[in-house]
């Protein structure tokens, strides 16, 4: 199978089609996030890790995620070549819209409600990681970092988002961060849907999937291309 070349960067600014996923991916994502943070059930991964730099340095949360996300961007721009660009700044504004999404909901009484929340809620933000991200528009500063490796080094994007999530939580985890079970539940559940998400999202913003879950054709397939290739190779030129 052919290398599957990037995305024609003749067109930056995306097309309809790119930015309808966009619109579609963002929308999802912001009301994955309200509803997970609804359930509350835990905190996610990064805000683990947000809360344990909290306690450990004793700046306010404010400024650790603003370093946080500095740091983050430098990293991927400099290591992996991942630029800021429209979903960047986006995302940057993406708190008014979960808090504007937070005003309007409540927590479930009964545990089998919140549960289902979240349930919900890690299928939206999965989704919508997927699709954003599958419009080619840029990453916010965190996902940066999870583009930016699995396309790099081409490793399969659920293990890199494990890899990613589990890291923020161990580590913020020793620093005391605010761990719940339902951290548990996202930081393994989100890498499991995040490919199946991005495969539908390329479809429908017609972008290239990463070369780690290009398929490559089966073995049969191949070599039946092989043989039929000698075979044209050999057939002599009619006249």
């Amino acid at each position: 199978m052919p290398v599957v070349p990037a995305v024609d960067r003749i067109q930056p600014f995306g097309t309809p089609r790119r930015w309808l996923v966009f619109a579609v991916g963002i929308t999802s994502l912001i009301l994955g996030i309200s509803l997970a943070i609804t359930a509350e059930l835990g905190v996610g991964s990064w805000q683990v890790l947000e809360t344990g730099l909290v306690e450990a340095t004793g700046l306010g949360f404010g400024t650790v995620v603003l370093l946080e996300a500095a740091v983050a961007l430098t990293v991927a721009w400099v290591w992996l070549g991942e630029r800021p660009w429209i979903a960047t700044v986006v995302l940057g504004f993406g708190g008014v819209g979960i808090g504007a999404v937070l005003g309007v909901l409540d927590t479930p009484a009964s545990l089998p409600g919140r549960a289902a929340l979240l349930a919900l809620g890690i299928v939206l933000l999965a989704v919508g990681v997927a699709f954003y991200l599958a419009s080619d528009l840029g990453a916010s500063a965190q996902d940066a970092l999870f583009v930016g490796i699995y396309r790099r080094y081409r490793i399969r994007p659920a293990v890199v988002r494990l890899a990613i999530d589990a890291t923020a939580v161990a580590a913020g985890f020793l620093l005391g961060g605010q761990l719940g079970a339902g951290t548990v539940v996202v930081t393994f559940a989100v890498p499991a849907l995040i490919e199946p998400a991005l495969r539908l999202g390329h479809h429908l913003a017609a972008t290239p999937l990463p070369e780690a879950m290009a398929r490559s054709p089966r073995p049969d397939v191949l070599a039946a291309d092989v043989v039929a290739a000698e075979v044209v190779d050999r057939t002599p030129p009619v006249g």
